[in-house]
């Protein structure tokens, strides 16, 4: 009985994480098109204020909307899932999270540098420093994303649905381990690279070992923001030396 559970449970986790996924891209591509739609209809250049303002607000209501259902599937697995008061012992593992998130980026780079003689930039960073660079609707879209799409929903993907769904009942490490691999592999898998997965791995390793140790998905949602935040202070700069 026991493991017709289990297997029910991992079923229910792939689909939900297939949905999560496509939930994510529904995001990017809605508020994409959306801004592209008003530049179409008024005839109006992308950095239009206009177009900026309706791609804006569609990243929000469909962010809104993806929150809301994969908060109710993490909620099926562990139902106290919810924005509750910081708690400074708890705030602590935001501090940890980063810095691992750091050493795991030092690490990589460590690597890099033995194996390949030289650093090399992860195909998605490149992307963004890429998109960023053109400034305007493409520089906002960047900084919406990472900072505030990216930290809530792929958290409730990877580390609400992955650390509730799979092998909850198994060794403590069994699924941190694969929701970094999981986290790693969704930021590479359109230009596979060995050292980007590795750092992506170790950042989504650093961020399950603060949601195990919280307990609250909210802390975990924190460290993700902080580094995305931090991170689109250097592609503001980078467009506004473009």
């Amino acid at each position: 009985m026991k493991k017709i559970e289990g297997l029910n449970t991992l079923i229910m986790g792939v689909i939900w994480l297939v949905i999560g996924i496509i939930l994510d891209f529904i995001i990017q591509i809605g508020s994409t098109y959306s801004k592209l739609g008003v530049v179409s209809w008024l005839r109006v250049d992308r950095n239009n204020p206009i177009a900026i303002i309706t791609m804006v607000v569609v990243a929000a209501i469909l962010t809104f909307i993806t929150v809301k259902i994969l908060a109710y599937a993490v909620r099926k697995k562990a139902p106290k899932t919810g924005l509750h008061p910081f708690r400074a012992d708890k705030l602590m593992w935001v501090v940890y999270g980063y810095i691992m998130i750091l050493g795991a980026g030092m690490v990589t780079l460590l690597l890099q540098t033995l194996i390949s003689h030289k650093p090399i930039t992860a195909s998605n960073q490149a992307a963004l420093e890429s998109m960023a660079g053109k400034g305007g609707a493409a520089l906002i879209f960047v900084v919406v994303l990472a900072v505030f799409v990216a930290p809530l929903v792929e958290e409730l993907i990877f580390r609400g649905i992955v650390l509730n769904y799979f092998f909850k009942s198994g060794p403590w490490w069994l699924n941190v381990i694969l929701s970094g691999i999981l986290f790693g592999y969704f930021h590479v898998f359109q230009d596979f690279q060995w050292f980007a997965l590795l750092q992506y791995s170790l950042m989504g390793i650093a961020l399950a070992v603060v949601y195990k140790k919280t307990k609250q998905i909210q802390y975990s949602m924190a460290v993700h923001m902080l580094n995305n935040g931090i991170a689109a202070i250097s592609l503001v700069n980078i467009a506004l030396n473009a």
